[in-house]
């Protein structure tokens, strides 16, 4: 038992000390004390190095934000793919994990702190959840994702763990890992669509004990995958109708709700950013506004964004702008 403690203390705390500390003042301060400002990607999709133009948008998003000059910088997911089609074979296992680590050197030309959020094509995965295997398990055999394990990928990119937080300017951060299969907490398709992806019972367990013990700061989510169903036609208490239709209409977190309902609960939940499904989504729930972000590797589609009075998304390639006025319990009026 205290080994787990300890192991979510790191997972909660490591990552601040990569960024710039925070302290938990009231959301007026925070924004008050200068503009929040992060650039964000979204699955670009780097299959080793095979197709040049994605190489060249990946890179045009970091020259932008050597411009931009970011608190920091956040990857959402699908960051490199596997570098051959089929079955996982040792030479593609090998091929990925040599790229991802070329494309991790790019990514850190930034000098900001930058952060991965773990896509469905980063990883080869068998259940999810806590399941420790190794490159062996994946080799020859039918799974989930991609060609190399989850901790192949958190080692590469230097990320603590497949879900964490971390903290700037007053701001909470927290990051979800999605890819994980059913479990037996929560019955399936309840938002009226089995989605593909899970959030596990001992992520759940965490980020339950991650909100209240961040309970007075503002925060923003990132996921991969969606955390809600966006049909054609539109969801949610608003947002954009309709959404343009591009697949995956079922692919999200199938018990994204139990999510979304801890949120609603905490109350400061500024925003949600997902990518997946390579277009432009924006829904609101319970004065969170929900955002899936234009893939990179399409039209070179990245955002920068600025928090100060407002939640201002300024969209390159692809990707709409959006200023979207800050929820009624961040302006004092509600």
């Amino acid at each position: 038992m205290n080994a787990e403690m300890n192991r979510r203390k790191f997972v909660s705390h490591s990552v601040a000390g990569l960024a710039i500390a925070g302290s938990s003042p009231p959301f007026a301060t925070a924004k008050e004390s200068a503009s929040l400002r992060f650039g964000l990607n979204a699955d670009p999709h780097l299959l080793g190095r095979r197709v040049p133009g994605y190489e060249a948008n990946f890179q045009k998003f970091v020259d932008q934000m050597k411009q931009f000059q970011p608190d920091f910088a956040i990857d959402l997911g699908d960051f490199g793919c596997q570098v051959a089609e089929g079955q996982t074979t040792q030479a593609m296992h090998d091929g990925q994990l040599e790229a991802l680590k070329h494309h991790v050197s790019v990514f850190a030309q930034l000098k900001c702190p930058r952060y991965h959020v773990m896509g469905n094509h980063d990883v080869g995965w068998l259940k999810g959840g806590e399941e420790k295997i190794t490159a062996d398990d994946l080799i020859g055999r039918g799974h989930l994702g991609e060609d190399i394990t989850k901790q192949e990928f958190l080692e590469a990119t230097g990320t603590p763990h497949r879900y964490y937080s971390f903290d700037i300017r007053g701001f909470h951060f927290i990051v979800l890992d999605g890819n994980n299969v059913p479990d037996k907490s929560t019955p399936r398709g309840k938002d009226g669509i089995v989605g593909a992806y899970w959030i596990d019972a001992t992520q759940k367990e965490w980020l339950a004990e991650d909100l209240a013990k961040h309970r007075d700061k503002p925060k923003l989510v990132f996921c991969h995958e969606e955390l809600h169903h966006t049909p054609e036609r539109g969801s949610g208490q608003g947002g954009d109708t309709p959404f343009l239709p591009s697949g995956k209409q079922s692919s999200y977190v199938d018990n994204g709700w139990q999510i979304r309902r801890l949120f609603a609960e905490d109350g400061r939940v500024l925003a949600c950013f997902f990518g997946h499904k390579h277009r432009n989504r924006w829904t609101v729930y319970d004065d969170t506004n929900f955002l899936t972000m234009a893939a990179t590797h399409w039209k070179c589609s990245f955002a920068e964004i600025t928090i100060g009075d407002t939640l201002d998304i300024k969209g390159y390639g692809g990707q709409r702008s959006y200023q979207l006025p800050l929820p009624k319990w961040a302006t004092g009026k509600g």
